[in-house]
């Protein structure tokens, strides 16, 4: 099908729909009002000034002449006698040319309804302004207006959003977000609406006077289980059964007090759908941003696992090597000073080849050292408490007039490689650290564990570390500042405190991945 065609067919059915709803409206609105001009500024404003806003503008010019078709027929009849009303539609325009300006900004559906009754309420302000100048009831125009757009404009919305929601689940696959209209709010807004026009024949008329105040109890009800929807269809749906309660017993005889309690009661039933709507909204945000931190934190330590992992393995075929081929250079080398000082024939050679021995036997030592460093041999021989205990003494530290007491809790032993060699590391590093710059006498290691939480306490009687040199400090092993980041990706947390010497706080879960997970 042509565009033009498709485009002409597309306004003929516009231009037919929106006179039938137009007028559909302005006969409740006569039949309330007794006024054709105040009918016309009802309930047909708010059908115009919604659809206007929500259309293609190339469709609003079927809509004026539909509108002005039906004045023009209406002035005939003698139920329109203000030419002016004529006006009504361009300023309706004015509003909407401002709206859809900013309308596509704001793309949550509740901001959206907030800015349509902002436009509801600019609207009746410019016609009651514009309007009053030929009908001299400035104040009824207003009214008139806010309340006939404040109850169909939102729910003109609704049915739009709706409409493009069931189209847009057509033309995409499954996995698109649910339409507004639920099948629970609808059946919640017409037991309601039951319930409310039921009572207006079984109520005694003094009770029946009191229903109208019922009718706010559905609106917030409404508006806390489905947010704006609720709040846009029981504000529609509570202006039915307040015009019934006035047709039915006589409430509101005066029509300026019926469109005010209109306008309020859709007003509370909006406002609170929309701030709920709002609520939700930002619970939904910070629910998705705790999942993406969540997510994040878990990819962080899967990867620093995997980088441990690496570490230690990388420090592994390093010491293997180390081992094999510097060491078997320094048994060469020792070997060969051995022949040099057998043959010497002079002192000179024979200190020659001694002193090749001295430095071959401190490279060895320094050798070993270096791969007790890169891969402690005892994490593969021995379990974690034997490990510790035999790296404790490694310092002897009775030898140099320091008392160390270990105690180790832990019913079994982490099933985390990762929590392990850091626990070792750890130690290690903390242990090398009061060893040469903390000038400690007592020294206390403990590792507890509590509710799946592994803790690691070392302290000491020295002369205290600043808290800041934990991030700064880099040592010959490990580093702190590398413990430090591996505690903090594994999620654990460590604490600093200075008083008479320094004591480390170190916690841990018993199991990375599992704590994660729960």
């Amino acid at each position: 099908m042509k565009r033009g065609l498709r485009f002409l067919l597309q306004s003929l059915f516009l231009l037919l729909t929106y006179s039938l709803l137009w007028l559909s409206l302005w006969v409740i609105g006569f039949y309330l009002s007794k006024n054709g001009q105040q009918a016309a500024l009802f309930l047909p404003q708010g059908l115009r000034l919604a659809l206007i806003i929500l259309l293609w503008r190339r469709f609003w010019l079927p809509m004026l002449f539909a509108e002005w078709g039906l004045y023009y027929w209406l002035a005939q009849e003698q139920l329109i006698t203000h030419a002016i009303i004529y006006l009504s539609p361009i300023l309706s325009l004015v509003v909407a040319l401002e709206v859809q300006r900013i309308w596509w900004r704001y793309p949550l559906y509740w901001q959206r309804l907030t800015l349509l009754i902002g436009a509801v309420g600019f609207n009746s302000l410019l016609q009651a302004f514009i309007l009053s100048f030929f009908i001299n009831t400035t104040s009824g125009i207003f009214l008139t207006s806010v309340t006939g757009g404040i109850l169909l404009a939102p729910f003109v919305f609704l049915l739009y959003e709706y409409l493009r929601e069931l189209q847009s689940r057509a033309l995409v696959s499954d996995g698109t977000p649910d339409p507004p209209l639920r099948t629970s709010l609808l059946m919640w807004g017409f037991l309601f609406c039951l319930i409310g026009l039921s009572a207006q024949f079984f109520l005694t008329p003094e009770i029946e006077r009191l229903l109208v105040i019922l009718v706010f109890i559905p609106n917030v009800f409404m508006a806390y289980r489905y947010g704006w929807q609720g709040g846009v269809l029981s504000a529609l749906l509570g202006s039915l059964i307040i015009t019934f309660a006035r047709q039915v017993n006589g409430a509101f005889n005066d029509l300026r007090e019926l469109e005010m309690f209109l306008t309020t009661q859709a007003i509370i039933g909006i406002g609170l759908g929309i701030a709920i709507s709002r609520q939700q909204q930002l619970a939904h945000n910070l629910r998705h941003y705790r999942l993406r931190l969540e997510q994040e934190l878990q990819a962080r330590r899967e990867l620093m696992e995997k980088l441990v992992h690496t570490e230690e393995d990388v420090k592994k075929a390093i010491a293997r090597e180390l081992h094999d081929e510097i060491g078997q250079n320094i048994t060469a080398i020792q070997i060969q000073s051995m022949l040099i000082k057998r043959t010497a024939d002079n002192d000179k050679t024979r200190q020659t080849g001694e002193q090749i021995e001295r430095l071959a036997l401190q490279i060895h030592q320094s050798t070993r050292q270096l791969l007790r460093q890169l891969r402690p041999p005892v994490l593969e021989e021995m379990s974690l408490e034997k490990a510790l205990h035999h790296l404790i003494n490694e310092f002897a530290f009775d030898d140099n007039g320091i008392t160390c007491n270990f105690n180790y809790s832990l019913d079994k032993e982490p099933e985390n490689e990762t929590i392990i060699f850091t626990l070792y590391r750890l130690v290690q590093e903390l242990l090398n650290n009061i060893s040469k710059h903390a000038n400690a006498t007592y020294i206390q290691v403990s590792l507890t564990e509590n509710k799946n939480r592994l803790r690691l306490i070392i302290s000491d009687n020295g002369i205290g570390m600043l808290p800041t040199s934990l991030s700064t400090q880099q040592s010959s092993g490990f580093g702190l500042r590398g413990i430090e980041e591996r505690i903090r990706a594994l999620g654990g947390e460590w604490e600093v405190v200075n008083h008479h010497g320094t004591k480390i706080i170190v916690n841990l879960p018993t199991n990375s991945k599992e704590n994660n997970e729960n």
